[in-house]
């Protein structure tokens, strides 16, 4: 059997002068160097020491020695650690008595065999001990917050994400998706990695639902929108917030109805209302806002007449109202369930003063806008909005003065109204309006400069100038009042020389020329209506010019009483013309003429016979022919005629026909020739026609007297009194 290389290497060399059995010399310790070691004293006697039966070592050639048991190897000691003073041999034991060889070699054998079992027991054990607890010992857990990410794996990303997400919080789950985020789509975890994303965000989502749940809103709003973007999630935020909004202006709608019911008196709308709060998909609605109103409506019935008087006022409208509205609102006592609807209604209320302090701003009163907020009622929902006002009222009245500076100076006011302040978003607007207003200005004064020139190039430049100020911007009004201002100059300019020529030649006598000069300047430039005015002027002096001879004749023709030919000679004057009116009111007058004549003749063959009848008839033809007819004075002297031979009929009928007498007569027209002989002649026909009356009896105490009631006079009996 072969020696042990381990055992070879850590013998140290034999020396032939040490005696067999007397133990080994000793080993250099590791932490010494071999030159402190101190010397070997003489030859002492040794303790027997087992040794191991030599026959397991037959190949060696020099007398085998114990072999030494295995040491662990240290590193040799650096130079710089500092060596230990060298140690003193142990005492040497007392002499011991000599020990025969053969029982020494066989005492060595057994003592290094149990010695080598109980080494590979322990070995063993301790090996095994060692494993399971390597097994069992848990392992150091990682410190997430002092992790240095870039350079961290996957599955430490992953571990320190779930660690984040099991707080539960809206911050931790994004945190935990933020740290898992940009994994590479190749990647073993992307999959796994993507299912941990869309489950938190998933929980971000519910945990925006609970907020909603408890009332908050905007809150609810704030945390879906901070759902990373990629996740299905997110997909589901607009379509979310869309009905938490429509499910919030429910039941705000139905709290407000309720609410204004319940100010009105009218509480039995008021609990029909409550209960429908019931039925909005929101358990703050259906549980705090449904208790809340139905301890207002129950408030109501003790101070809901002064709730109701404080609406009535604020629905007129106007400062005293208000104020006296809230007057009595801050009467309602801190103990009243009806405190709450009473400050809201003064917070409300206070609005309204504010928008009459604003309407005062925009009629530039800020003497009247500050006098309003003052009265404003100091309560706490609304002095940040009141500093707010007064700061932008102060800078919107600097504004007004229109500089450079003074917008300038308002820009920095205003400024100070910070992101969380009410009126940040109006003072933003505010900030933008008087910025471009400053650009506006700096634009239009370089305009000014250019227009203060007046030549007809400097004053085009200005309106160049002038134009790029959009008409949206504050002062796109200016900007085009100034642009209109300088076109009418340089267009008077420039038509100026036409106009006066055109006046020039018209007073000449040529019309024609000066209409066509005139007619030069285009629509729509500054003398255009000047120059229409001279031409409609000159245009009616020519057409009268050349009209007034056509109805010249045409009148001189009438004057002969040809109308015809006087008709058709002023019909040639067309229509539009300076005399078309005049000829066709003469056309008009001869034509009556004309209308007339012809109702003359008719009556004249009507009345031809004689009779009565047709005395009448010829009567009634010959009145339509118009007094401002030449036929006039005609037509009158045959109605006289006719009436006389009418009167004179009905007379000679009167002898032995009175009633036919009277129904003649009273058709006859009035007429000065005859009317007083006609109604004399129709009085004695009518009094001679009415039987005597008897004898009266005396009154008796069972009769009375009947009054005489006149006769009734017909429908077609004339008047007497009327000419």
């Amino acid at each position: 059997m072969t020696q042990d290389s381990r055992f070879s290497k850590r013998q140290p060399p034999s020396s032939p002068a040490q005696p067999r059995g007397t133990g080994r010399p000793p080993a250099v310790q590791p932490w010494r160097s071999p030159d402190a070691l101190p010397v070997t004293p003489p030859a002492l006697p040794q303790p027997p020491r087992p040794q191991p039966d030599r026959q397991l070592y037959t190949q060696v050639s020099p007398p085998p020695r114990t072999p030494a048991p295995p040491v662990v190897r240290v590193p040799a000691p650096t130079r710089d650690r500092p060596r230990r003073p060298p140690q003193s041999p142990p005492p040497a034991a007392p002499p011991t008595p000599p020990v025969p060889a053969k029982a020494t070699k066989k005492a060595r054998f057994i003592i290094g065999w149990q010695v080598w079992v109980m080494l590979s027991l322990a070995t063993v054990l301790g090996a095994g001990g060692l494993g399971a607890a390597l097994l069992f010992k848990l392992p150091a857990l990682p410190n997430c917050p002092s992790i240095f990410w870039p350079t961290a794996s996957a599955s430490l990303r992953v571990y320190c994400a779930q660690l984040a997400a099991n707080k539960k919080t809206v911050d931790d789950l994004l945190e935990a998706i933020e740290l898992v985020n940009g994994l590479p789509e190749n990647h073993p975890m992307h999959g796994e990695v993507n299912r941990y994303t869309e489950t938190w965000a998933d929980e971000i989502l519910n945990l925006a639902q609970d907020s909603f749940h408890r009332g908050d809103l905007e809150g609810a709003i704030a945390i879906a929108r901070r759902i990373p973007m990629g996740t299905a999630a997110r997909d589901l935020v607009a379509e979310r917030v869309s009905q938490w909004r429509e499910v919030w202006a429910e039941g705000e709608t139905i709290y407000a109805k309720a609410e204004t019911a319940m100010l009105d008196q009218d509480l039995r709308l008021a609990f029909s209302l409550a209960t429908q709060l019931l039925d909005v998909p929101n358990r703050y609605w259906q549980t705090t806002k449904y208790e809340e109103l139905g301890d207002l409506i129950t408030a109501a019935r003790e101070d809901g007449n002064r709730l109701g008087q404080i609406q009535r006022l604020a629905r007129r409208g106007g400062l005293s109202n208000l104020l006296q509205a809230i007057e009595m609102a801050q009467e309602v006592q801190r103990i009243s369930p009806a405190y709450p609807a009473a400050q809201r209604l003064i917070a409300r209320l206070g609005q309204d003063m504010l928008t009459l302090a604003e309407a005062a701003l925009d009629r530039e009163d800020f003497a009247a806008a500050m006098e309003i907020v003052e009265q404003v009622p100091a309560i706490d929902a609304l002095q940040p909005e009141l500093q707010d006002f007064r700061t932008l009222a102060q800078a919107r009245a600097q504004s007004w003065l229109g500089g450079t500076a003074d917008l300038e100076s308002a820009v920095s006011q205003a400024q100070r109204i910070r992101r969380d302040r009410p009126l940040y978003g109006r003072a933003q607007s505010l900030i933008g309006r008087w910025q471009l207003e400053i650009r506006d200005v700096v634009q239009l004064n370089q305009a000014r400069r250019l227009a203060n020139l007046d030549t007809l190039p400097d004053l085009r430049a200005a309106i160049a100038e002038a134009r790029q100020v959009p008409s949206s911007n504050p002062r796109g009004d200016e900007a085009q009042t100034l642009i209109q201002q300088w076109t009418t100059q340089i267009e008077t300019v420039e038509d100026r020389p036409i106009v006066d020529q055109a006046t020039a030649v018209a007073g000449a006598g040529d019309l024609t020329a000066a209409i066509a000069l005139a007619r030069q300047v285009r629509s729509g430039r500054a003398l255009y209506a000047e120059a229409q005015e001279q031409i409609q002027g000159w245009t009616r002096q020519l057409q009268r010019n050349e009209d007034m001879p056509i109805l010249n004749e045409a009148r001189r023709l009438a004057s002969f009483g040809n109308l015809g030919q006087a008709i058709g000679t002023a019909d040639q004057i067309q229509s539009g013309r300076v005399l078309h009116a005049d000829a066709q009111a003469d056309i008009r007058l001869w034509r009556g003429q004309l209308q007339a004549r012809a109702s003359l003749q008719e009556a004249q063959r009507v009345a031809a016979s004689g009779t009565p009848n047709a005395l009448l008839s010829g009567i009634r033809l010959a009145s339509q022919v118009p007094d401002n007819t030449d036929s006039y004075a005609e037509a009158d002297r045959f109605i006289a005629q006719w009436s006389q031979g009418v009167l004179q009929s009905a007379q000679v009928l009167a002898g032995y026909d009175l009633d036919g007498a009277i129904a003649l007569l009273a058709q006859l027209p009035r007429h000065p020739a005859t009317a007083a002989t006609a109604q004399q002649q129709l009085a004695a026909w009518r009094q001679a026609r009415t039987p005597q009356s008897l004898p009266t009896l005396p009154p008796s105490a069972s009769t009375a007297p009947v009054p005489e009631s006149p006769m009734p006079s017909t429908n077609n009996e004339a008047d007497p009194d009327k000419n």
